[in-house]
């Protein structure tokens, strides 16, 4: 579109949004452990309240007793955590990182653009590294680089159950300021350094250990196992997982799959004696909202009251003085895990935000207190941001701009939707535009010229990219027996571990702010969790300088994995 090639000057505006999206996700996934549990209210028990909200808070976040231990002749999954097994991965890892499967903005496609061509390395990496996963499994290779590999169950009543993570990784970039070079995949006898480590080649290489360790026992599945690895998730999926989505559900049809496991999620907290592991169960919406004011030219000696860019920031301004309000609906994933706080750690939640909660309250009142409470690490979980990433105008020190550019990004909260968000923005801009005698084009359907005996001083054209609605949230009920066998595996393995011995795990849904590549995933099955499988502390550094993963904490994701395959490849789930 025009206003497409206006912009060019800059940079291609969907990548960059899609990169500052997921900028935002590592940003979360990265969050010290009391961003979210910052509120340590001493003698904010539960004491001293009534029967009925004692009632309500035991109905509250309910708990799944582990699966037993399957008798299925395997090893178990605790042996990851040997001594042998983390060197084993360091060197799979290591080699992983090595390969600098970087993805840009501006990538051409597959069979242009050259700079792909590191995928071709890194898929001989991994042939090298899983040679039994490349000689049992099936290997598609979907829009040439995303990798689609399947594991034949013997049942096909069962519905298959998917793994994802990206190839791909962000440039990295200042060099000269990391600790150890970004592709040599340092190890230091605790975390191994370089780009991808943490995101998410750690993912990747974890889910193919664990397949290959479960062929190296000669194990076969009743259930069909799907990994799914794309290689653009950085930018937004387009070439990767967009194909991977389109390929399975012509594969299996419309909700043909069990259950996806991807990337994502809060990881595990502690707080003192319980455990907060917190999968993805949704994630916002997006949409990119640009601006455009083409107004007259001339000499900067001669100027009007306001030129283009004057005008311009007076919209700018109009719009950061008036955010979306945050509400806090009885839907929304961030609700559940405040119930959760309130059951278990009531230390950690305000007086008064127990109180609204077990009154069941709702809405904006509550979203704004609650807001004003925690403060913007937990805010945009229940409301739409707005961020004015990028503006453009003038060429010359003394030339009027005849055009202004400006690009507003927003992450849409469960209850806004891209509609209502152009219309508010529409809505807003609209007497500016009249107070300077523009005349409006707003996305193509609404269109006005200056009232009143003013001449048009020029256009302003409000235009959309990337509308995306906020994902569907995925089912944390006890009603659902993928989630129940899901959460219960958390509790399985992560109680297991050693340095969690005697906590209470508390599996709990969260939102994310950001998306991953199971936007493309949608209509496969309602059961998609987000859960990099990792506690605080443990990653660091995804999309920055000095990114690293701990070891010992990588092979507690591998235990997940290979829990979770044997437990879903047990249960009768979904039959």
């Amino acid at each position: 579109m025009d206003e497409k090639h206006a912009f060019k000057a800059l940079a291609d505006k969907r990548t960059i949004a899609i990169a500052f999206s997921l900028l935002t996700v590592a940003f979360f996934w990265n969050l010290p452990t009391l961003d979210r549990f910052q509120h340590r209210i001493v003698g904010g028990g539960l004491g001293g309240l009534g029967g009925s909200a004692n009632n309500a808070v035991a109905s509250w976040c309910p708990l799944y007793e582990p699966p037993p231990s399957l008798d299925d002749g395997l090893d178990r999954s605790n042996k990851f955590g040997h001594h042998i097994y983390v060197l084993r991965q360091v060197e799979r890892l290591r080699a992983a990182v090595k390969v600098p499967t970087e993805s840009y903005d501006d990538n051409g496609d597959v069979d242009v653009d050259p700079r792909w061509h590191t995928f071709d390395e890194f898929h001989e990496t991994l042939r090298h590294l899983f040679p039994l996963v490349h000689e049992k499994l099936t290997l598609d290779k979907v829009n040439k680089y995303a990798l689609l590999y399947t594991f034949p169950g013997a049942s096909e009543h069962l519905k298959p159950v998917l793994f994802a993570a990206h190839q791909d990784v962000v440039p990295a970039t200042s060099i000269s300021k990391w600790t150890h070079p970004p592709y040599d995949g340092y190890y230091d006898r605790q975390f191994l350094w370089g780009r991808g480590s943490s995101d998410c080649k750690n993912n990747l290489i974890g889910i193919l250990s664990v397949v290959e360790d479960l062929l190296a026992q000669n194990w076969r599945p009743k259930r069909t196992i799907l990994l799914a690895f794309g290689f653009d998730e950085e930018t937004g999926g387009e070439r990767g997982a967009a194909h991977l989505g389109t390929e399975l559900e012509k594969r299996y049809g419309k909700h043909g799959l069990e259950l996806i496991v991807d990337e994502g999620g809060m990881g595990l907290e502690t707080v003192g004696n319980y455990v907060y592991a917190m999968p993805g169960v949704a994630e916002k919406g997006y949409v990119d909202i640009i601006l455009r004011l083409d107004a007259d030219g001339g000499h900067s000696s001669r100027p009007p009251k306001h030129n283009g860019i004057g005008m311009m920031a007076e919209m700018i301004i109009a719009l950061e003085d008036n955010p979306f309000k945050p509400r806090l609906t009885r839907e929304n994933p961030y609700r559940g895990l405040l119930e959760c706080q309130v059951k278990y750690t009531p230390e950690e939640v305000e007086p008064w935000l127990k109180s609204a909660l077990e009154k069941n309250e709702d809405g904006l009142a509550l979203g704004a207190r609650l807001a004003e409470s925690r403060g913007r690490e937990s805010q945009y979980s229940f409301q739409t941001s707005q961020a004015v990433d990028i503006i453009h105008g003038g060429n010359k020190i003394n030339q009027l701009p005849e055009s202004v550019t400006a690009a507003i990004n927003y992450r849409i909260a469960l209850h806004d939707s891209a509609d209502s968000i152009k219309q508010s923005v529409f809505e807003l801009l609209k007497p500016l535009a009249r107070k300077h005698g523009l005349a409006v084009d707003a996305f193509g359907e609404r269109k006005f010229e200056a009232l009143g005996d003013r001449a048009t001083t020029g256009t302003l054209t409000i235009t959309s990219e990337l509308d995306l609605s906020p994902a569907p949230i995925s089912p944390t009920g006890a009603d659902n027996s993928v989630w129940r066998l899901f959460a219960s595996t958390v509790r399985q393995v992560f109680e297991d571990t050693p340095i969690l011995a005697g906590k209470t795990v508390v599996p709990v849904g969260d939102i994310q702010t950001g998306n991953t590549d199971t936007i493309h995933y949608w209509n496969l099955t309602q059961n998609i969790y987000r859960f990099s499988p990792s506690r605080t502390g443990t990653r660091f550094n995804a999309h920055t300088v000095d990114e690293k993963v701990d070891m010992l904490a990588h092979a507690e994701g591998m235990r997940f994995y290979y829990d979770l395959i044997r437990n879903f490849d047990d249960a009768a789930v979904g039959a």
